[in-house]
């Protein structure tokens, strides 16, 4: 009966609060602007400007958001450690061509015509230039919690640096994960499975990329970004519409558990949910998501007098 009672709850709590997992990613472009002069989301009023234009904005990737990127760690982790440790280690801005691009352009840009503004930024001397950028409200969590995302990058060669196993073993201990949480190979490469993939699985197996998209674990890195590169060489968010992270909710639905049971990892995935702050964070992460959808690009404040430096 105990055990019967433990995979009700899973069910109902995987249903209510997976709903979310592997979804979000996205970040800012280097240096502010007046917020009556974004012409960014035009049903959007921007949560700290009101009055004289004292605040500048900068728009910052969703998934790259403190709960967002969080929980998408925990999974990862338990996952497999070593994909996670390829997870972004810094947030970086997006270039402002490609931010209004894709603000026009949600479901993705020609990479061939955004490159040359990822270039540029990695060209740039002094990194970003903004270092106490605010989240907005929206997309803030517990600073406890907070401290523990990527910070903005300070120096070119940081943007798309991966975490790294110390790091990335550092925070899995400050979130609460221990190593029997953790899936062993056989349980990790059951919930992956093997070309042909089903739907289900090649929606795993893509996100599980495109959140890792690091220097040296991709061709073409974006992961301080929180973008991916698509079947069809665009770059989008991996929140954007219709990206295989997004598709992950609908796993939630039934697929999820049913692989979590046929690969025997049911009690691994109670154990994270009651044991780290993974349902705090998913209970965070759609109120970002959704105040910034479909661009899944968040506006950040910053000082107007560290912007105008």
């Amino acid at each position: 009966m105990e055990a019967l009672y433990d995979w009700r709850i899973m069910q109902m709590r995987t249903k209510n609060f997976l709903s979310v997992t592997l979804v979000f990613l996205v970040i800012v472009w280097a240096g502010c602007i007046y917020a009556q002069e974004r012409g960014t989301h035009p049903s959007m009023v921007p949560e700290a400007a009101s009055g004289p234009p004292t605040v500048y904005v900068e728009p910052f990737g969703v998934p790259v958001s403190p709960a967002i990127f969080l929980v998408n760690f925990i999974l990862l982790y338990v996952s497999n450690p070593e994909i996670a440790a390829n997870m972004p280690a810094y947030r970086a801005a997006l270039p402002q061509e490609v931010y209004e691009c894709l603000v026009e352009n949600p479901d993705g840009c020609p990479y061939t015509d955004m490159a040359q503004y990822f270039d540029e930024q990695a060209l740039e001397s002094g990194g970003s230039r903004n270092k106490n950028t605010s989240w907005p409200s929206s997309c803030q969590t517990d600073p406890k919690w907070q401290s523990l995302a990527p910070p903005e990058y300070q120096q070119a060669d940081q943007i798309n640096q991966p975490l790294g196993k110390e790091k990335a073993d550092r925070l899995a201990r400050l979130l609460g994960i221990d190593q029997d949480m953790i899936l062993t190979d056989e349980e990790y490469e059951c919930m992956i499975g093997i070309p042909p993939r089903g739907p289900a699985r090649e929606i795993i197996f893509v996100c599980t990329n495109d959140l890792t998209n690091s220097n040296g674990n991709a061709v073409i890195p974006l992961s301080s970004y929180g973008l991916s590169i698509d079947a069809q060489g665009d770059v989008r968010s991996n929140c954007a519409p219709q990206a295989p992270c997004l598709l992950f909710n609908q796993l939630a639905k039934g697929p999820l558990e049913a692989i979590a049971k046929e690969c025997g990892f049911t009690d691994k995935l109670l154990r994270v949910v009651n044991e780290t702050p993974f349902i705090e964070f998913v209970n965070e992460t759609p109120e970002c998501q959704h105040t910034w959808e479909p661009s899944c690009i968040a506006e950040g404040t910053c000082p107007a007098s560290i912007a105008t430096q």
